[in-house]
């Protein structure tokens, strides 16, 4: 019961019948060099924007950044009612010269809390980890850092989406990958996350496993693939059991600095279908109330249930 603030904010995510359509435009540095180098914080901001509301039309939620798109949308009117919103917590430092591409040290974007995010109303918080449990003394910072958070956010009944991503050291070539993304996947919904965004496994089987592996809802990121790869990779997890997407550049790409949207659209609209045709819907955990069920209703009790 304690867990109904939590459950309404997991249906706002949600399109009507359970699944995660989620337009992800919370891209850093990586959006605006689409942009050009010289282009202005207000040609940013116009721009993400424009994108997001040509996509809140078929989307269940949208993952805006704080500097170019969160604020704005909510201040606009950009972002409707009906709509999801997550923001990310994390300040990513691109570094192109070491793979993934960021660093990997998880942290925090100053003065951007939890807190903050709960009064603006937004409905959950989303963090990246660049995560390698064969390192362990920054794996075990990361989930300490995870714990925290989820411990903060349960007291808001806000919902924690985590993002473990892995990455090859220098000279890998990749063989783990599979193994090590169905056991992250793991960890962290051990850890507090309520829902999982993945990077795709390696196949159907792996897939497979990462269903059989978590108790949450978890949904597929693009990862800079091609939209006709990614559509077969959610085909794929959805028939293993995920519950949606958070996608954005296999999306929206191509379609940035544009102002012609309707590419994106049409990709997403196709994602909605197989989602529907093929994944698993996410539904809260029921409960029968008696009258005075707000008399004990205690959300920030650490002992409740999950949704």
């Amino acid at each position: 019961m304690n867990g109904l603030g939590l459950a309404r904010r997991m249906r706002r995510l949600a399109s009507r019948d359970g699944f995660f359509f989620v337009a992800a435009l919370d891209h850093p540095e990586n959006y605006v060099a689409l942009l050009g180098p010289d282009a202005s914080y207000e040609t940013v901001v116009a721009s993400k924007l424009s994108l997001a509301a040509a996509l809140a039309e078929h989307a269940s939620a949208l993952l805006l950044d704080p500097v170019w798109s969160l604020g704005q949308a909510i201040a606009t009117g950009v972002a409707p009612g009906g709509v999801g919103l997550i923001a990310p917590i994390e300040q990513l430092v691109y570094t192109p010269q070491r793979p993934p591409g960021w660093a990997v040290e998880p942290t925090l974007r100053p003065h951007w809390t939890v807190a903050k995010i709960d009064r603006l109303g937004v409905d959950a918080v989303k963090f990246i980890i660049f995560y390698r449990a064969d390192l362990e003394d920054a794996a075990a910072a990361q989930r300490k850092l995870v714990a925290t958070l989820a411990d903060q956010c349960r007291e808001r009944q806000l919902p924690l989406v985590i993002e473990p991503i892995w990455y090859p050291l220098p000279g890998e070539d990749g063989a783990g990958r599979s193994a090590a993304i169905v056991a992250a996947a793991a960890e962290f919904g051990r850890l507090g996350a309520d829902i999982l965004k993945v990077q795709y496994p390696g196949s159907a089987s792996a897939a497979a496993a990462l269903d059989e592996a978590v108790d949450v809802p978890w949904v597929l990121l693009s990862e800079g693939a091609g939209f006709d790869d990614f559509a077969v990779q959610m085909e794929i997890c959805a028939r293993a059991g995920a519950s949606g997407y958070i996608a954005g550049r296999a999306v929206w790409g191509d379609a940035v600095g544009t102002g012609v949207y309707d590419e994106a659209v049409a990709r997403l609209r196709t994602l909605n279908d197989i989602v529907r045709r093929h994944g698993r819907p996410w539904a809260p955990r029921t409960a029968t109330l008696g009258a005075d069920w707000y008399l004990s209703y205690n959300p920030a009790d650490p002992q409740e249930d999950r949704c």
